[in-house]
């Protein structure tokens, strides 16, 4: 039996090459275009409101109250001193 004229359905989705979109393959991920891209801008959203919340977290604490180790022998203190 030849096989000649039977096309497997692997084949009606990907290019000769090897790469690129067949317009069988771009009908079956049409219904997804929408879905998949509000998915992004979700998940997009989220990181940058949890990102932007931390650093302006941190940008309003004040670290003055924190003490600083004793410095090493050898090592000079170089920040400068507060008036009293």
């Amino acid at each position: 039996m030849s096989d000649k004229g039977h096309v497997s359905k692997e084949k009606l989705y990907t290019q000769p090459r090897g790469y690129g979109f067949t317009p069988a393959l771009q009908r079956t991920r049409a219904p997804y275009r929408m879905r998949n891209a509000a998915t992004l801008l979700g998940l997009l959203g989220f990181t940058v409101g949890v990102y932007s919340y931390a650093i302006l977290a941190v940008k309003q604490d004040d670290f003055s109250d924190v003490p600083l180790p004793n410095a090493a022998p050898g090592v000079q203190d170089v920040t400068p001193k507060r008036a009293a």
